[in-house]
């Protein structure tokens, strides 16, 4: 067990606390706005609330690791704390494995939104639209086709394989 300075651990447990308990409140509040929005999401999902646990079991630790290096447990309660210890410590890292694949999997879905856009029929709700000639349904049509490859030239380009 890392043995430091008993002040400079409590200090440090003590802000690791309220660091989770902040991190807790922010992931509620962002659940609620989200709730209110219409999307369904699992706490577990929510990144601010499992760093909040994240941040409180590691202040959990460090204030055990405070109580077993300065001797504030008593020998008999060794049985007990030991593995406790270990446990909150084995669910911290378990808590901050699920925070790193949760960001992965939000930063896929970011770029697998940006790179492959949504192809969507073309149905115009306007009537004025719909009662387009042939000739202007041609143009419209020639148009789009054109702005597509500009844009895909403009891909290129940017990724430098043109």
């Amino acid at each position: 067990m890392i043995h430091l300075d008993p002040r400079f651990t409590a200090i440090i447990s003590v802000l690791f606390i309220a660091m989770g308990l902040y991190n807790c409140y922010i992931g509620q509040k962002r659940m609620r706005l989200m709730r209110a929005r219409g999307d369904k999401t699992a706490w577990y999902k929510q990144v601010g609330i499992l760093t909040g646990i994240e941040y409180s079991l590691l202040g959990v630790v460090l204030l055990l690791n405070l109580g077993i290096s300065t001797g504030f447990f008593p020998e008999s309660m060794a049985a007990i704390v030991v593995p406790l210890y270990t446990i909150v410590l084995l669910l911290a890292a378990a808590v901050l494995l699920l925070i790193l694949l949760q960001t992965l999997a939000a930063s896929r879905r970011r770029s697998r939104r940006t790179s492959t856009p949504v192809h969507q029929p073309i149905v115009s709700e306007e009537p004025e639209q719909q009662k387009l000639t042939a000739e202007q349904l041609a143009i419209q049509i020639r148009h789009r086709r054109e702005r597509r490859k500009k844009a895909a030239a403009a891909r290129r380009r940017q990724s430098g394989k043109a």
